[in-house]
């Protein structure tokens, strides 16, 4: 099933949505324009807002407040993505040139701030205090992953339990907030707000880590950026930590990190390392695991259309091949 399938109970909102996220882009000075057209053209599933609307489905569900909620969301999703395409010196993303392989930094990280500031003011437009305050933890929270991204990079001493913090902070808060503030805008009892965060927050999780396993087994095509990336950048991911811990010694792997050599050559050795060890599969086993997880936070929740959108989204992640 694809994304576009399982978000069909709100397609017509999320064009909406997407209308809002463009207007973004429409501004008197045409520089500025030019580059929030070229960011906001590259778009992905969409995952992020329709989780907004699927979660407020079940309750009062208002698009006057929706809309802008959605998508505020998306744009500080794809706020942190200018910054991380910066920070990493990527230079395409979903085969698209990044904004950073386009001009300089300093406007990059203008341009990447332009999107926070517009993402924080169609969360105002909610209207609920509550709302802003999960959204503005949200964004501390991302840039507290971050940091730890940059500041570990390079080091192979690395646990499971350090790789979940990080992922936690840099992908699962985002989707556990569309979740949390879909649900709370839609009016929804706190035990069902809690319910849905922890949707969001274990369907992140299993987001992420099938987002490290592709790096290692997705097509380049497909992925719209080469297989290896997170070794090449000295991002130790889920799959290389499950090598370490039955071969800590591995040569391959110590090349890149202890090294510092990101060749071609040690790349693809680093890699080949991964897929002959048993790390694939064990993170595979963990998203699936976390997938479940999510899709138990939802049985007290009514049995409607959005509940088995947001029951399919959860299969969809882990079944994904890009």
């Amino acid at each position: 099933m694809t994304a576009t399938a399982i978000f069909d109970p709100v397609q017509r909102d999320l064009d909406l949505v997407e209308e809002a996220i463009r207007q973004v882009g429409r501004v008197d000075y045409p520089l500025l324009e030019s580059f929030l057209k070229h960011i906001l053209s590259t778009r992905g599933k969409r995952v992020r807002p329709a989780i907004v609307l699927l979660s407020a489905s079940f309750h009062d569900y208002c698009l006057e407040y929706l809309v802008p909620l959605a998508a505020a969301i998306e744009l500080l999703h794809t706020a942190t993505l200018v910054h991380d395409d910066l920070i990493d010196n990527s230079t395409t993303r979903r085969g698209t040139p990044t904004l950073n392989s386009l001009t300089s930094r300093s406007v990059t990280v203008l341009v990447g701030d332009y999107l926070f500031a517009n993402a924080a003011a169609l969360c105002t437009e909610t209207r609920n205090v509550r709302v802003m305050q999960v959204f503005g933890r949200t964004l501390m929270t991302i840039c507290d992953g971050e940091l730890r991204q940059i500041f570990s990079a390079g080091q192979w001493r690395q646990s499971r339990e350090e790789y979940y913090q990080k992922i936690e902070r840099k992908t699962a808060s985002l989707l556990r907030t569309a979740a949390e503030t879909g649900a709370i805008l839609s009016g929804a009892p706190e035990s069902h707000i809690e319910a849905l965060r922890q949707y969001g927050y274990h369907l992140g999780m299993a987001f992420q880590i099938v987002d490290d396993v592709l790096d290692f087994i997705g097509n380049e095509a497909t992925l719209g950026k080469p297989v290896g990336s997170d070794l090449r950048q000295g991002t130790m991911t889920l799959p290389t930590i499950r090598l370490l811990e039955d071969d800590a010694e591995n040569r391959a792997i110590h090349r890149v990190f202890d090294d510092g050599d990101s060749s071609d050559d040690a790349v693809r050795d680093a890699v080949n390392a991964v897929l002959e060890s048993s790390g694939v599969d064990f993170a595979l086993n963990e998203a699936r695991q976390f997938a479940r997880a999510a899709v138990s936070s939802l049985a007290s929740l009514p049995s409607t259309p959005g509940h088995q959108a947001l029951e399919s989204l959860a299969e969809y992640v882990v079944s994904r091949v890009s």
